[in-house]
């Protein structure tokens, strides 16, 4: 068992993890392993390339992708890029996170595009080489016994950048949707940090916090193609290791308390107030009652936070609250892991929360209290089998434990 800390210093794409994860020089996940287990995936074959190149004055690997695609850009929707990886040969647990990324950039591209997920034809992410690149890191994931990803803040870029969609800011729109709420560098001189970049990190990893402590085991450096004179080298590193706060035992993460007193906001407004705290990347957001000055009745609206984002979340206070102060406490959290498991329910495709305990003594084995199906997706299930709730949160519950077993 191992965690993975991901640095996107100067960037990162799909090609670039995946060669900084082979470069690793790891004996469990190796190009003629990735070769064989992508064979399946790619219709009319692809061809690997790892190379050595120097990005300004440090070197790393380049992975190439050559498929019958390269070069093009087919359309494509998310149900036939599932439909190839379910195809494939790769293990079950793979697949559920291949398709978990894929699914995040539908749903991302949906919202710049004002359209259902199901409705996005993915353009240059419909190539094969993309689906190699996000199939290929959730293999490696597997077979390097990953069970934790940190990752610091990734360098988006800056500019513009051309795309099937003409010319957009950078970061791209889809880019910009798949994180945000999370700390973002900005700068490069050009597209730094592509969709499918994005999207690894989002699934991938809970919020942008280095780990406190890391003991590192491993290096890898991935290249990108292009070597921009300005900026940092066009380069990701990753380090293979433990932090100490694995889910073996209990992950103790240090966060911020704040805290603010209204009594002159309707509840309309405070509403309002806790879901942009949440956007700005709050960890979780409540509110209590509370008796105020001249007993008029208020309310305690208290949020987590990490360090990086306090700053962000008081602007937020002061911008949607009539709050002359809050007040911040360092406190301890004791942090369960988490992983999404997809299942199908008749069809249906359900994504199930699990809940990774710390081992204590006399710990019970992980069972149905560790596991949520995802709400929209149980009643879009539930809507389409013309299924009750509840029925469909059994099944998928019964199938989280089946695959967890």
């Amino acid at each position: 068992m191992s965690e993975l800390y991901v640095e996107a210093f100067g960037g990162l794409a799909g090609d670039m993890f995946l060669a900084a994860l082979l470069d690793l020089d790891d004996a469990r996940f190796t190009l003629p392993e990735l070769q064989r287990a992508i064979g399946s995936l790619v219709p009319g074959g692809c061809s690997l390339e790892l190379s050595s190149a120097w990005r300004g004055n440090l070197s790393g690997k380049h992975l190439e992708v050559r498929t019958s695609e390269s070069g093009t850009m087919p359309h494509r929707g998310y149900e036939s890029l599932k439909q190839l990886v379910q195809a494939s040969s790769l293990p079950a647990s793979a697949q559920a996170r291949a398709l978990a990324v894929l699914w995040r950039i539908a749903v991302a591209e949906g919202r710049v595009h004002g359209c259902a997920p199901e409705e996005i034809h993915f353009h240059e992410i419909g190539a094969v080489d993309t689906l190699v690149d996000v199939c290929g890191a959730a293999f490696a994931l597997e077979r390097l016994g990953v069970t934790r990803v940190f990752a610091s803040p990734p360098l988006v870029g800056s500019g513009t950048v051309k795309c099937a969609h003409g010319v957009m800011p950078v970061p791209a729109p889809a880019v910009a949707e798949l994180l945000r709420g999370r700390e973002l560098l900005h700068g490069g001189g050009c597209e730094r940090l592509t969709p499918t970049g994005a999207a690894l990190l989002a699934e991938l990893c809970e919020d942008f916090t280095p780990p406190a402590h890391f003991r590192t085991e491993q290096i890898g450096y991935g290249a990108g193609t292009r070597d921009p004179k300005e900026g940092p080298p066009n380069l990701c590193r990753v380090q293979l290791g433990t932090s100490g706060v694995g889910v073996a035992r209990p992950a103790r993460a240090q966060a911020w308390l704040g805290e603010l007193q209204l009594d002159d906001m309707t509840g309309e407004e405070i509403g309002v107030a806790l879901g942009a705290l949440r956007e700005a990347g709050a960890l979780d957001v409540w509110w209590t009652s509370a008796a105020m000055k001249k007993d008029r009745p208020g309310v305690l609206v208290s949020f987590l936070a990490r360090e990086d984002a306090r700053a962000k979340l008081e602007a937020v206070v002061f911008e949607h609250t009539t709050s002359l102060g809050l007040r911040w406490r360092e406190v301890e959290r004791v942090e369960c892991g988490r992983e999404v498991l997809e299942v199908e329910v008749e069809g249906q495709r359900v994504r199930v929360k699990h809940r990774v305990r710390p081992e204590y003594p006399g710990r019970s084995h992980d069972g149905e209290r560790d596991l949520s199906p995802e709400h929209d997706d149980v009643a879009r299930a539930a809507a389409a089998l013309g299924l009750s709730l509840r029925e469909v949160e059994r099944r998928a519950i019964d199938l989280a434990r089946a695959r967890i077993a």
